[in-house]
């Protein structure tokens, strides 16, 4: 008798589990722009699954291009006005919010994966466009300014780039110890040669290959500026041009 009344528990146990996950929704908020550097590690899905954009910087010719390249993501929705992020107090990416019967069952930040690091056999140290090699220390003492940039430019998710970098040209005009950085992400260095034609840069640019010096810089926005002394302490940061 008691194992039969065990065995009823566990089969309403699981009716209703299999019940919850039929009627939840699953949302799972990401950024596009961090999934093409660094993807988010996808948990079991609880209900429902759909994969929510933030309506920032973003629109729909870069969807369709990302779930091209993302076949997963298939599907994704710009959250317009960021309505659903406002209703689940949603503040930061990635994240997933499972609703069941209208009310938030589970809310929690999802985990990104490691990015690959590269090998010794394919690392390749850091040299400008016209190969100069370049090194950390070798950067101290040969610049002052450096301008992190992005090759996309201009573009939905770059907003005043261009004036930006017209803005670096000027400054690179009157001090020579400018290096603008390129952002290495979902681009090649093809890429970085059209920027440097495009916009008519004169002074020294290096294809950031494997993100060295952003994440040396712990860099979020672009354009961005971070302004050195010459042993490489930090004078001022930001998306402001130094004066």
């Amino acid at each position: 008798m008691y194992i039969q009344v065990k065995l009823g528990l566990v089969l309403a146990l699981l009716m209703v589990t299999c019940k919850t996950h039929a009627t939840a929704t699953e949302y799972i908020f990401i950024n596009i722009w961090d999934e093409y550097y660094q993807s988010t590690e996808l948990p079991q899905p609880m209900g429902e699954r759909i994969f929510v954009q933030p309506d920032i910087n973003i629109d729909k010719p870069s969807l369709t291009q990302f779930v091209t390249a993302n076949p997963i993501f298939k599907g994704i929705r710009i959250d317009h006005n960021n309505q659903l992020m406002y209703k689940f107090q949603v503040r930061a990416t990635p994240t997933r919010v499972v609703v069941n019967e209208g009310r938030v069952i589970l809310k929690e930040a999802l985990i990104r994966s490691e990015p690959p690091e590269a090998t010794s056999d394919t690392k390749v140290p850091l040299q400008t466009l016209s190969g100069t090699p370049l090194s950390k220390p070798l950067i101290y003492q040969q610049y002052q300014v450096l301008f992190f940039s992005d090759s996309l430019c201009p573009f939905q998710h770059i907003p005043d780039c261009e004036k930006r970098i017209e803005q670096n040209n000027q400054l690179a005009q009157h001090n020579k110890n400018v290096l603008t950085v390129i952002k290495p992400f979902y681009v090649d260095k093809q890429s970085a040669l059209n920027y440097q034609q495009r916009f008519g840069v004169k002074h020294d640019i290096v294809f950031d290959t494997h993100n060295q010096l952003f994440e040396q810089y712990q860099i979020n926005e672009l354009p961005y500026w971070v302004l050195l002394d010459n042993k490489g302490k930090t004078l001022y940061r930001g998306t402001n041009v130094p004066r």
